[in-house]
């Protein structure tokens, strides 16, 4: 029987582990927190459940493909709510738009804004599809070294205006809407993947195509779930899922990956090892590999994120399950985050809202508002010097808007970049590893297949194919499949 260790319980982690669980494989998987579910994590405060990480769960067929490798269905270990609207889009002159899996009414929407902008709406998503139908199968789906790859799967050239990889996020928005309100709206998509809209490759606009196509799902009792319904079906399959187990190396033999050490000395061995780890520390701290260590460190690294979660007193009817406030300068956040990194002074407010959806996340007629501004690194800033100041600046803008934060919340916790990297193990806290920015910024990440050491493989939000639960969750697939054609 082939074992595999697998170094932390994030989504990847689990979701390659899920996999060869169902294909007979002797696995292990090694967390050094006390829980499991890396980013993917949640808090309590006084009767509130807070998720700490991802608050949507799109491309819920990812999950769904994943637990059936390990014969175990979806629909029986999760329930998943379909969040309606998406998102709600607030800006400072007192308009607000609202996107739906609904296609047309959201072209509705948007026409409120702008004659023609409904058709335009329309066309990007039909791009998106297209986009979408291309890089599924030839990109998002396997291994991958350069455009050449994809090209010979393809079996023609690629062109980049296919996947809109010549322009940047922001052109796409300029060229298709002239509101600038609506253009901020598309420019927001770069944040998924943890970019500035100015230099994120057009390709990011195929994501409002995914969840018009596929749905924004919430699961009953938090995102954290999907950890949780994961990790349950390893253990049904045989597999173990250690917590509090911290790995200090990677043990390797003539040029391949035999197993690992842990930090108090004890040594598991291994026919391969999967790192769920981000992939700075991994090539960093758990290898001698300054090579891959250097490659990681060039590349352009992903905005991390000040949260605030507050437990609030009463329900906010004005309030969807996801909400979006626009500043009146969107360029002058993106020039704090990346170009002169400092706490932004007048960010773009996200508070998700679950209760909206969900009520079982705080008691009864009460809510559990996460709060999440985009921030640079810790390190460029000192989060623990910056965080409580910070702190006083996002409830002052949130009282502002008439939401009376302050007045209503029974209790706060804070996160800040700073606490991300303490926590997760994220370089600096950025949320995504490297930052989709620039035409081959996707062909920048670390490989799924390690070029260091034979038989070691990655499978996290730093590798390929990028951050966000459906494509980690597409990663650990990836380097299961690599596992199984090596090893097995």
């Amino acid at each position: 029987m082939t074992r595999v260790v697998i170094i932390g319980a994030g989504v990847g982690g689990l979701g390659a582990a899920t996999r060869l669980v169902g294909a007979g494989c002797e696995v292990t998987v090694l967390e050094a927190a006390g829980s499991i579910g890396g980013k993917l994590n949640h808090e309590a405060l006084g009767g509130h459940a807070f998720d700490t990480g991802p608050s949507l769960m799109t491309m819920p067929f990812t999950l769904a493909e994943t637990l059936a490798a390990a014969d175990t269905r979806l629909e029986d270990v999760l329930e998943l709510l379909p969040v309606e609207p998406i998102c709600r889009y607030l800006w400072h002159d007192g308009s607000q738009l609202e996107t739906w899996t609904d296609d047309d009414r959201t072209a509705a929407e948007m026409e409120r804004f702008e004659h023609g902008a409904g058709q335009e709406w329309h066309a990007l998503l039909e791009q998106g599809r297209r986009t979408w139908d291309m890089s599924l199968p030839l990109f998002l789906s396997e291994p991958v070294g350069s455009i050449v790859d994809i090209a010979r799967r393809s079996g023609r050239p690629i062109d980049p205006r296919d996947i809109q990889a010549h322009v940047t996020l922001s052109q796409v928005a300029r060229r298709r809407f002239r509101d600038p309100r609506l253009q901020q709206l598309i420019e927001r998509f770069a944040t998924y993947a943890g970019a500035d809209p100015a230099r994120a490759p057009g390709t990011l606009s195929v994501i409002p195509y995914t969840e018009t196509a596929f749905g924004a799902w919430h699961p009953r009792g938090g995102m954290h779930r999907i950890a949780e319904v994961l990790r349950d079906a390893i253990v049904a399959g045989g597999g173990e899922v250690r917590t509090n187990a911290r790995v200090a190396r990677v043990l390797v033999e003539n040029g391949a990956a035999v197993g690992v050490e842990l930090a108090d000395g004890t040594r598991i061995a291994a026919d391969a090892v999967i790192s769920n780890a981000d992939a700075s520390h991994l090539y960093t701290d758990l290898l001698e590999a300054p090579k891959e260590a250097k490659q990681v460190a060039a590349a352009p690294q992903s905005v991390s994120g000040f949260v605030l979660m507050l437990a609030i007193r009463g329900r906010t009817p004005e309030l969807a399950h996801h909400n979006i406030w626009f500043p009146r300068d969107y360029r002058a956040e993106f020039a704090d985050v990346f170009d002169d990194p400092q706490p932004p002074h007048d960010p773009a407010i996200y508070v998700c809202n679950p209760a909206a959806t969900d009520p079982s996340c705080a008691p009864e007629g009460d809510e559990s508002w996460f709060v999440l501004v985009n921030a640079p690194r810790n390190g460029p800033v000192d989060w623990d010097a910056a965080g409580p100041r910070y702190q006083e600046r996002i409830l002052d803008r949130l009282d502002a808007l008439g939401l009376d934060a302050r007045g209503r919340a029974k209790g706060i916790i804070r996160r800040t970049p700073a606490d991300l990297e303490r926590l997760t193990g994220a370089p600096g806290g950025a949320i995504y590893g490297t930052a989709s920015m620039g035409p081959r910024s996707a062909f920048l990440r670390p490989r799924n297949e390690s070029p260091a050491v034979r038989r070691l493989y990655l499978a996290t939000g730093s590798a390929h194919p990028g951050g966000g639960v459906p494509l980690v969750l597409l990663s650990g697939k990836i380097a299961a499949e690599l596992v199984l054609r090596d090893c097995v």
